[in-house]
């Protein structure tokens, strides 16, 4: 299994054993905002997190055009979030902007 399976995995257990485990752990009683607003934020950074982490090349060397496009559509996609959309809308905006730059520069 490669380091990017590994990543995917343990991203995978962490977001359910946040979003399931944590709330089954509460025993039925009302968790804290502070604490549901936590659980709905850390599945979307833990995806962000995967992305940058499989994106990145290990050399450091961004210069390729696929890494390049690549973070582009992912700063498109923050730009969107930024701009309050939803995250359905930012995911598919970034890939359209990687997309696009992908047809011209590769």
């Amino acid at each position: 299994m490669t380091y990017q399976w590994t990543i995917v995995l343990a991203l995978g257990v962490t977001a359910l054993t946040l979003r399931v485990v944590v709330p089954l752990a509460a025993g039925g009683r009302e968790l804290p905002a502070w604490l549901r607003r936590a659980l709905t934020c850390a599945t979307p950074a833990l995806i962000a997190g995967l992305v940058i982490t499989l994106l990145w090349p290990a050399s450091g060397d961004v210069g390729s055009a696929r890494t390049v496009t690549a973070l582009a559509g992912v700063g498109a996609g923050v730009l969107l979030l930024a701009c309050k959309r939803s995250i359905l809308t930012a995911m598919v905006g970034a890939a359209i902007v990687t997309a696009v730059l992908r047809l011209f520069f590769t």
